[in-house]
């Protein structure tokens, strides 16, 4: 694999930021000797990677901060997310919204724990986030005109609660018989679900109660995992109970929501 970096010197705290699946951001804490910043993005590099620094080699651009490495054995960070998951692991990811904790939302182990991550009570339920439709029938009822009505508005920041169908454990709901489920408009989050192949809880990657986490350097919880990329929104989606026709929670998009709603349906507030 080959990799551009871009090297940011005399950063107060060494990291690297995965841009695209090729391109990152290092940042270094000293702007030392050419050689010696080339040694320390290889260490950096290596640690991120979990590789030995034999396995990364600086091909072109030694003396200048835009280099291109090649690594050795490594997995680019939606394979490596989509592995974590299907071996019952937990992740945090970019969504459209703000960064989500998230793990298969099948594996009651794993959704047990997210709570105990997200110190979250147990009678709280947690969303969940699919590919497409056709992953969402799987899992929660829903009329041909409430298709239609959240085809306006998926991919995108806002989630529905609908009737949940037996695939989904009541670990998930906290018991109830309904299930909030969306489409994230995030071409890593959409990714990762359609590489692994089954639906992922998203709560947001924040202790209950605490403010929500819009970049990945802000998550501070203990996940397997950390998927780098951009929050399109920086607030949580806007819940809308399409059983009731009702907004539940107001985020983004909540007044377009609320149009539509009132143009098919009877909406009232939540009160």
């Amino acid at each position: 694999m080959f990799i551009k970096v871009k090297v940011f010197p005399n950063s107060k705290k060494e990291s690297v930021i995965q841009k695209e699946t090729d391109f990152f951001e290092v940042r270094v804490k000293a702007e030392a000797k050419q050689g010696q910043a080339n040694k320390s993005v290889i260490n950096i590099l290596a640690e991120f990677f979990n590789l030995k620094t034999d396995d990364i080699k600086i091909i072109k651009g030694a003396k200048t901060r835009n280099k291109v490495f090649e690594i050795k054995g490594v997995k680019n960070q939606i394979e490596k997310a989509v592995e974590i998951l299907k071996k019952g692991g937990i992740i945090a990811y970019p969504t459209d919204t703000v960064y989500g904790i998230g793990c298969n939302a099948l594996d009651n182990k794993a959704v047990k724990k997210v709570l105990g991550i997200k110190d979250r009570p147990a009678n709280s339920a947690l969303l969940i986030a699919v590919s497409d439709f056709k992953m969402m029938e799987d899992i929660v009822f829903f009329t041909k005109k409430e298709h239609g009505f959240m085809e306006k508005f998926l991919p995108g920041p806002i989630t529905f609660i609908l009737p949940k169908k037996s695939k989904i454990s009541d670990l998930v709901t906290a018991g109830k018989k309904t299930l909030g489920v969306r489409i994230p408009d995030s071409k890593e989050t959409m990714e990762i679900i359609k590489q692994a192949g089954f639906p992922i809880i998203t709560t947001s990657a924040n202790v209950s109660g605490k403010k929500p986490a819009v970049k990945s350097r802000d998550i501070d919880l203990k996940v397997d995992f950390v998927v780098e990329g951009k929050c399109k929104y920086k607030k949580p989606s806007t819940i809308v109970d399409l059983i009731n026709k009702i907004i539940i929670r107001e985020g983004e998009e909540a007044e377009k929501v609320r149009k539509a709603l009132n143009a098919e349906f009877s909406l009232q507030k939540y009160g």
